[in-house]
């Protein structure tokens, strides 16, 4: 980790409350700046040099990155230290999206049915219409987060939420990272606003067929697209 690393995030952890429960706040604080592509795949975390930048003592630091460990985000090399995981293709399309493919098929059946469900995704739509208009991909990615999350909550099972649980912060890196190869801000709430007409207009098959779609299909297109420079 090098110091413009740290310039770059010093605002955030400057305004980060570390009190009592400082291996919590640590651990939503490191999870942001990895989703968010502040820290980048591969760089190293350094138990000594976070704990000295976040003026804290290494032991929540320590606690922080086992907990991002755990979430997929982080992974432990012996003898080396913790370095911010990489996310392959082969992974994204063979085993997470496939589980959050499997998971939101599994509870898009009760959301089509809930019209507050309904009404509270053609909302958030309407708000990824606002924050396409001034060009905010990062409220732009936040919302797709709380779209599909939206979706996951209508279930109402403790089962599908802890899988979603699971994947999610790995689910929003791969968003933060891919949303930048759409051709433009509006294609995300266009995109949302086709899989919303399917969900309330359209039979189980359409909407099994319609989540795929957004789900698999337009990340396979989006990881095939040139990076923007």
């Amino acid at each position: 980790m090098t110091e413009d690393v740290l310039g770059a995030i010093e605002p955030l952890a400057a305004a980060a409350p570390f009190a009592s429960s400082r291996r919590h706040q640590i651990a939503d604080w490191l999870r942001e700046q990895i989703v968010k592509g502040v820290l980048a795949p591969g760089a190293q975390l350094k138990q000594d040099v976070l704990a000295a930048h976040l003026s804290t003592s290494p032991g929540p630091v320590r606690e922080a990155l086992r907990q991002m460990e755990s979430e997929g985000l982080v992974h432990h090399i012996p003898n080396r230290g913790a370095f911010v995981a990489a996310v392959s293709a082969d992974e994204l399309l063979g085993v997470l999206l496939p589980v959050r493919l499997a998971i939101e098929q599994f509870a898009v059946e009760k959301a089509s049915a809930a019209p507050a469900v309904l009404a509270e995704l053609g909302r958030l739509v309407e708000l990824m219409d606002k924050a396409a208009l001034v060009d905010d991909l990062e409220q732009l990615n936040e919302l797709d987060v709380q779209f599909h999350e939206t979706i996951v909550k209508s279930a109402h099972s403790e089962h599908a939420m802890q899988l979603w649980t699971s994947v999610q912060p790995r689910i929003r890196m791969q968003i933060h990272r891919l949303a930048k190869r759409h051709d433009s801000p509006f294609a995300i709430p266009e995109e949302h606003r086709a899989l919303l007409e399917a969900i309330t207009t359209g039979g189980p098959d359409t909407r099994r067929a319609a989540l795929d779609d957004h789900i698999v299909a337009s990340a396979r297109q989006l990881l095939a697209a040139a990076q923007p420079d």
